[in-house]
């Protein structure tokens, strides 16, 4: 039993062995833990404010947007600059988002507006921040523990929904939202103070063309003072390599399709009332379910440092999430139903594990912020027309039926490529790689 838990529990190795992904861990870990509580919080007051599900929706496409924009900007900073103080920077500029909602909540008539400048603001931050972590963290651990360090990365999310978004709930009902937000405030300090602890980190950059750059003009004046045409050109360079690499542009592709066929977030509360027949209850346990089956499968993936296909593995897990999709179509019980969605957000962070782990070891350092970028920008897109879509079908199919129609053609998807993309299907993990993980238990 003991030595099937040491091959199968979650890999804590990079978290003793580095210390500087440590604190990246446990910073990020504090600051999910305020971002889920505002996830139920900031819904739960405008509709409180305005009484309308579409002023709800309008706040958080602002902050989506700002979100693609700042992943696409940070990818740019975080190829150029201390990745680092990017990430402070950008963290810091979020706490002051969540000091207006605080101001804003304690008025006598809170305006609508405080919202939107603040999810405009939060948004285009958390891009930056979250583009600059993702290109950060490999330069912080030994290659072969990239999926550890994926794994716990998902960790540290799967951990945060979990709870958080019910906690936040709790508490908007017992202390009113304007103190809430003064505690994702205070949450949001001490994630900053565990993040300021890190060391510098910058980015393998190539020897500039040209005369040389006065020392004066480095830095982030530097990076501001770029051309147009000049971050053009660095940007197409990240998608050009994305595009031309046969492995990840079709890794990239693959997520953008699930998350624009397979994810049916925005169906469960009319899912849950027309063809479970149950009520608000049985929607928050959907919601929770994706994010226990995520935790559990981070939390058994010990395994995946040790799988030598890795191409085969991930196309396998992505097939399998696209049909815990249509399977949740497909019935009327309510354990079943939380079995689908567990099972889909297992296979999203399986899938999640090795799409980092793959992007990253083949991705040169000086571009890792770009292609993070690109990365992050396909899934707010897939995101952002996803929602639109399924619930188009759904006028159609209902609630049910749109959901098997996006899990078989996700799952389409992913076989084609499965068939179809042979140097993706046949992707190994080096050997050296798996022999340094087996030792090092």
């Amino acid at each position: 039993m003991i030595q099937w838990l040491r091959r199968h529990a979650i890999d804590l190795g990079p978290l003793r062995s580095s210390r500087s992904f440590s604190v990246i861990f446990w910073g990020r870990l504090v600051s999910i833990a305020g971002i889920g509580v505002l996830s139920t919080a900031i819904p739960l007051q405008v509709y409180s404010l305005t009484g309308s599900s579409v002023q709800v929706a309008l706040v958080a496409t602002v902050m989506g947007l700002a979100g693609f924009a700042g992943a696409l900007g940070g990818g740019l900073l975080a190829d150029r600059l201390d990745r680092r103080r990017l990430i402070l920077a950008a963290r810091s500029a979020a706490i002051v988002g969540f000091i207006l909602l605080a101001v804003n909540a304690f008025l006598a008539e809170p305006h609508l507006a405080a919202f939107h400048i603040a999810a405009a603001v939060d948004g285009l931050a958390g891009g930056i921040s979250a583009t600059a972590l993702s290109a950060a963290v490999p330069g912080t651990i030994a290659s072969e523990e990239l999926p550890a360090a994926s794994a716990l990365m998902a960790v540290s999310l799967d951990l945060g929904m979990v709870f958080t978004p019910a906690l936040g709930g709790l508490l908007y009902s017992v202390i009113g939202p304007g103190w809430l937000y003064i505690a994702v405030v205070l949450v949001s300090v001490a994630s900053v103070a565990l993040l300021w602890r890190l060391p510098s980190l910058h980015p393998e950059t190539q020897a500039p063309e040209g005369p040389e750059v006065p020392a004066w003009q480095a830095g982030f004046s530097g990076a501001l003072r770029h051309t147009v045409a000049q971050a053009w050109e660095d940007t197409r360079e990240g998608i050009g390599y994305v595009a031309r690499d046969r492995i990840i542009g079709p890794i990239l592709l693959l997520g953008f399709i699930q998350l624009l066929c397979a994810s049916p977030y925005v169906l469960i509360p009319e899912f849950a009332e027309r063809q479970l027949g149950l009520g608000p209850e049985a929607a928050g346990l959907l919601y929770s379910a994706p994010a226990a089956g995520a935790l559990l499968a981070s939390l058994t993936s010990g395994w995946t440092g040790r799988v030598r296909s890795v191409g085969a593995v991930l196309l396998v897990v992505l097939c399998a999430a696209s049909l815990g999709v249509l399977a949740l179509g497909l019935t009327s019980s309510l354990p079943l139903a939380l079995a689908a969605m567990a099972l889909t957000g297992a296979g999203d962070v399986l899938a999640e594990i090795f799409r980092y782990a793959i992007i990253a070891r083949r991705t040169p350092d000086r571009l890792l912020g770009r292609v993070s970028a690109v990365w992050s920008a396909q899934g707010t897109v897939g995101d952002t027309l996803g929602g639109p879509l399924l619930s188009l079908l759904a006028k159609v199919l209902g609630p049910g039926g749109a959901m098997v129609a996006g899990g078989a053609m996700a799952f389409v998807v992913s076989l084609g490529v499965a068939i179809s993309g042979r140097q993706l299907r046949e992707l190994q993990a080096h050997p050296s790689e798996l022999e340094s993980v087996d030792a090092q238990r």
